[in-house]
């Protein structure tokens, strides 16, 4: 019975230690983007040195390609894991929340956030005003979205 008893404690007290943190994603995903960038053996007139640092202490996907030569199909395939074939989004518009089939669809980021992560968006990764509404819920938080040539 005593060891049972201890047993019983020492597990109780076990689980909040064994918990491991989440680790911390930094997304980034840029349009246009080639293989000129230092952590991926890039041009030698390019220098690169933040975001060789940052390749250097995290995991580097080296291999990734787009689902559409086009920014949106590509874009909706990343958020949502949807192929074009799937959401029938070829062109630049529509965005997928204005589909009705795709409407509640969980993103990327949405997925995150159910999962314990804050998730924070800045720049175009929905430009042309798409999910920056005062409905958003695609992020918890918006920073300024992109200008013209940024």
């Amino acid at each position: 019975m005593r060891w049972l008893i201890l047993i019983v404690l020492l597990c109780s007290f076990s689980s909040p230690l064994q918990a491991a943190k989440q680790p911390n994603i930094l997304f980034i995903a840029i349009d246009d983007q080639n293989d000129w960038i230092g952590c991926l053996n890039g041009h030698p007139q390019i220098k690169t040195p933040h975001i060789d640092k940052v390749a250097a202490r995290g995991t580097l996907f080296s291999n990734a390609h787009c689902q559409s030569p086009l920014c949106n199909p590509s874009r909706t395939s990343l958020m949502t894991g949807l192929r074009p074939t799937t959401t029938g989004i070829y062109g630049l518009a529509p965005w997928f929340r204005t589909v009705d089939r795709f409407k509640d669809r969980v993103t990327l980021p949405q997925y995150l956030e159910q999962n314990g992560y804050k998730t924070y968006s800045t720049g175009k990764i929905y430009h042309g005003g798409y999910g920056r509404k005062k409905n958003d819920k695609e992020f918890n938080e918006l920073g300024p979205p992109a200008g013209v040539g940024v």
